[in-house]
């Protein structure tokens, strides 16, 4: 392996127990690392509390993806990238959550957060965005433009889409159809793809979803490390702390 071909990412998705966590690598033997599927190799995997351990645990890593978004809406006009994303996966675009407005972060609960979101941009905030809420605070929280350059939003759906020759995924995630859906697409890339959910799922509170959608955000940030990944939309919008509003997928 080349050593521009010697590098760790890291893939994020939240859990019950906070975040899960898959820290990989190209394999050592790459038949023809032109191609993708990228192969790649599990180093380890952790859950860590909050977004800030995260951090704290993923310094070796050159890029860390993470399924959050990153870059708010003020309320002015809803994130392009958000209705870029409905726009490809169709009858699956209910996955991609309206996240919730900038002034919304400030909420103590839902009632409150929906107000401000009325208030700010005509509409209620969707329940399960607001579930979202303290993880995407947390993010905020420590996210700088700068820092941004190191962690990148994604949504698996999409990095599935991609992996799927651009076709959205047919069965939901939490389906066991779904399950084997994304495992067969997944396989090439981490070849031991159902050994990595077996073991993974051992820590409480981590399901096999969100297993799943971490290793899909590290496919996802190597394939920005190779230059192989393109954003929706193509120049992003900046919200009001420079950050840009986008997701990054595998092209």
């Amino acid at each position: 392996m080349s050593p521009e071909q010697s590098f760790q990412v890291a893939g994020v998705d939240g859990c019950k127990a906070g975040w899960f966590v898959v820290v990989t690598s190209p394999a050592a033997k790459v038949a023809n690392p032109t191609n993708a599927p990228f192969i790649l190799e599990l180093q380890h995997f952790f859950v860590a509390a909050n977004f800030a351990e995260v951090l704290s645990k993923t310094t070796d890593c050159k890029l860390v993806c993470v399924d959050i978004p990153i870059g708010l809406s003020d309320g002015d006009k809803p994130r392009e990238c958000d209705i870029a994303a409905r726009q490809i996966l169709g009858r699956q675009a209910s996955s991609i959550f309206p996240p919730p407005i900038r002034p919304c972060l400030s909420a103590k609960n839902y009632w409150a957060a929906s107000k401000i979101s009325l208030k700010y941009s005509g509409k209620k905030l969707n329940r399960q965005s607001f579930f979202l809420l303290d993880k995407i605070r947390q993010v905020d929280n420590v996210i700088t433009p700068v820092l941004q350059r190191h962690i990148r939003e994604i949504h698996p759906e999409i990095s599935f889409w991609a992996l799927n020759c651009f076709h959205p995924i047919q069965h939901r995630k939490r389906t066991l159809l779904g399950r084997e859906e994304r495992i067969k697409l997944l396989k090439p890339i981490f070849s031991n793809v159902q050994e990595i959910v077996a073991e993974a799922r051992k820590p409480k509170k981590v399901a096999p979803d969100d297993i799943l959608d971490a290793l899909a955000a590290a496919w996802t940030a190597s394939q920005i490390i190779l230059q192989k990944a393109q954003t929706l939309p193509e120049n992003p919008q900046l919200d009001s702390k420079d950050l840009r509003m986008e997701i990054v997928y595998p092209a």
